[in-house]
């Protein structure tokens, strides 16, 4: 809601063109994040020794290296990386985002320590703090600016609280600098399946991106940019409910009631589960409304944009929490796999769709990515008999009817809005 209400004011303070911008930043900063990626947070959750010092401390060292070296490679290819999209004016607000790593890497464990622990709200509320403030600081700073270097700004400082606030926590774990060989070596069997795997992560969330400008101008990125703001939170919500909830209680129960696991992770996570597809399925029936109602007219073409976009949520919706039952059990290869699938459809199905029907068909064929990969979840749970048919259907019907309510719900509102607009 804090991302929505700041994305509502700065889509009247600014152009589209400046969300351009920033998502292109952004779009990089994803990719070389995902590059570095060592999978501590998933050691850390699941892994019986990973409180131990040693562990603790040589992941925090490996992932601030990472950070430094991750900062330092945007800095020097800023220029290289503002040729690819053919924009000079890139280099400056690419080098200044760099400084977003660094501040990532000296985050503390506490949040990862947090999850694992079960207290899961410490890292929510510290994020939900930070997102206040720094969307607070955008609103200001693009107000008197009108540039896109408030929201740029912005980013930074919510990475620096976050930061901060981390070492609030667990001051007994606060982190230091030490690198036990063993510890790395544990560590790093994660990182075979978390490094090739966020490879074909980037290029399946930033092939979009990439190609867009070649295929499209600033103005529909900026349309496209907007669509998905509003998509990401709850993007977000979803994978934090899953990974910060879901993966560690179903990491306890494979540890500690193998028995019972697949039935606990069908009857006590059944609000969970209803939680996460809610909220896409609405937004999604309802997308019409939510764009001509709150946003200036310019932005009117970015409706069946978040449509597609909420399909895309509902889908990661049923697709994640059937991933980290999987991981919970031993199947770590599964992000990976799944990975392979997404980033193959993502390219296949957005080209047939913009070679077909232009920019619509790009639009829906990029949110369908994550299909093949809940085909395949599903297929092995059924192969590792941890699948209950019935349960997965009933997620479906329910997504379906949510949608088709808020659809029809949103149809009148939405023709009421037109004729009070038409009328003042």
């Amino acid at each position: 809601m804090i991302r929505l209400g700041g994305s509502l004011i700065l889509t009247r303070i600014l152009r589209p063109e400046a969300y351009g911008v920033v998502s292109v930043l952004l779009s990089v900063m994803y990719v070389v994040e995902m590059l570095a990626d060592i999978g501590v947070t998933v050691f850390i959750v699941r892994e019986p020794e990973a409180e131990e010092p040693r562990y603790l401390n040589t992941a925090w060292t490996m992932r601030l290296g990472r950070a430094a070296l991750s900062g330092l490679l945007v800095f020097v290819c800023a220029p290289l990386i503002a040729s690819l999209y053919h924009e000079p004016a890139l280099v400056t607000p690419l080098r200044v985002m760099s400084l977003l790593f660094l501040l990532l890497g000296l985050e503390s464990m506490s949040f990862p320590l947090a999850v694992r622990r079960n207290q899961a709200r410490l890292q929510i509320y510290s994020e939900l703090t930070a997102s206040f403030l720094s969307t607070l600081f955008s609103i200001v700073y693009c107000y008197y600016s009108r540039t896109y270097w408030g929201m740029v700004y912005a980013i930074l400082l919510n990475r620096l609280l976050i930061t901060l606030i981390s070492y609030r926590f667990y001051p007994e774990s606060r982190p230091r600098l030490q690198f036990d060989t063993a510890a790395a070596r544990a560590i790093l069997r994660y990182t075979r399946l978390t490094v090739p795997s966020g490879i074909l992560t980037l290029a399946l969330s930033q092939f979009d991106k990439v190609v867009f400008l070649r295929l499209f101008d600033l103005r529909s990125l900026g349309i496209y940019a907007l669509a998905n703001n509003i998509a990401a939170p709850i993007e977000s919500l979803i994978l934090n409910i899953c990974h910060v909830v879901l993966f560690p209680r179903c990491a306890h129960d494979f540890r500690t009631d193998r028995a019972n696991f697949l039935k606990n992770y069908y009857s006590n996570n059944v609000k969970l589960i209803t939680s996460i597809l809610l909220l896409p399925a609405g937004v999604g029936g309802a997308a019409y409304l939510i764009i001509t109602t709150l946003y200036d007219p310019r932005y009117a073409s970015a409706a069946y944009v978040l449509q597609a976009c909420m399909l895309r949520a509902t889908l990661v919706a049923l697709a994640i929490p059937a991933e980290v039952l999987l991981i919970a059990a031993g199947e770590p290869q599964v992000i990976l796999v799944g990975s392979l699938f997404r980033t193959i459809w993502m390219v296949v199905a957005s080209l047939t769709g913009y070679y077909f029907y232009g920019f619509t068909g790009f639009v829906w064929g990029a949110a369908s990515n994550v299909l093949p990969a809940l085909i395949y979840y599903l297929w092995l749970q059924r192969k590792k008999r941890l699948l209950v048919v019935r349960y997965e259907l009933g997620k479906v019907l329910f997504a379906l009817a949510v949608a088709i309510v808020a659809h029809a719900i949103a149809g009148p509102l939405s023709a009421l809005t037109s004729a009070v607009r038409i009328r003042s």
